[in-house]
């Protein structure tokens, strides 16, 4: 088994807390079950990909677009039980999030907006950790620079901007930010969300290279799940 360095469990001390939003990932793995082996595999997938991460190091966002609701409830709590150690998010479905008390949501940037999530988790009803308004990440996309400074102002958690570099799954978003697009959303949101770069992040090189321009956090989806070793993969880039 490979053990994460020094510098990284030392980052993931302060993870040691079941409240989501007192840790600090720095590794979003974006599900794709076309690359994890199918619905069979996607437990495992997901088992060998946070096999050597440190607890609340990483973000498992469950983003599965074109499934019902119930198989993509199934998929959200094979997640859980894959993952129980980091922080399980779903993409979009805030009702999903609640029923199975998962760490977070994220919603895309058509999707409900932030005020109205927050409102949402606050009435939501039962002992779900998922009720606490205090507890429940909201993450979000953006595209732009003043779009992703809105949303830290509007009280996300996690802002996702990008395509930093070019990629396929960002392909209907125009051309690539880039880095200078990067350290202008982290002048300009400060401490307020954690600024999580997406697209194009293919290795650890550009990953290092996303957290210096000022990313906390790097997501990723081909470069894990393709990977011949999802765990070490995974691991290299945190």
């Amino acid at each position: 088994m490979t053990t994460a360095p020094p510098s990284v469990l030392s980052e993931a001390r302060s993870a040691e807390s079941k409240d989501p939003r007192a840790r600090h990932p720095r590794l979003v793995l974006i599900t794709d079950r076309r690359l994890m082996g199918g619905l069979a595999g996607f437990a495992a997938a997901i088992g060998a990909a946070v096999r050597d991460l440190p607890p609340g190091s990483a973000i498992v966002q469950v983003r599965e677009k074109d499934l019902g609701g119930a198989a993509l409830l199934a998929l959200l709590r094979a997640a859980q039980g894959a993952a129980p150690e980091q922080i399980v998010i779903v993409n979009d479905r805030l009702d999903l999030a609640l029923a199975v008390a998962a760490a977070g949501v994220h919603l895309p940037e058509d999707g409900l907006d932030i005020a109205t999530a927050r409102a949402v988790i606050a009435a939501a009803d039962g002992p779900t950790p998922c009720a606490d308004a205090a507890t429940m990440l909201v993450g979000c996309s953006r595209h732009d620079v003043d779009a992703a400074t809105a949303a830290a102002a509007a009280g996300a958690d996690l802002v996702h901007l990008g395509p930093i570099w070019s990629t396929p799954s960002k392909a209907g978003f125009g051309a690539p930010l880039g880095l200078d697009a990067l350290m202008a959303a982290r002048a300009r949101i400060g401490d307020r969300a954690r600024l999580i770069a997406v697209g194009g992040i293919d290795g650890p090189e550009r990953a290092a290279t996303a957290r210096a321009a000022g990313a906390a956090a790097v997501a990723v989806v081909r470069a894990v799940w393709a990977a011949p070793d999802p765990g070490a993969a995974a691991l290299a880039l945190l």
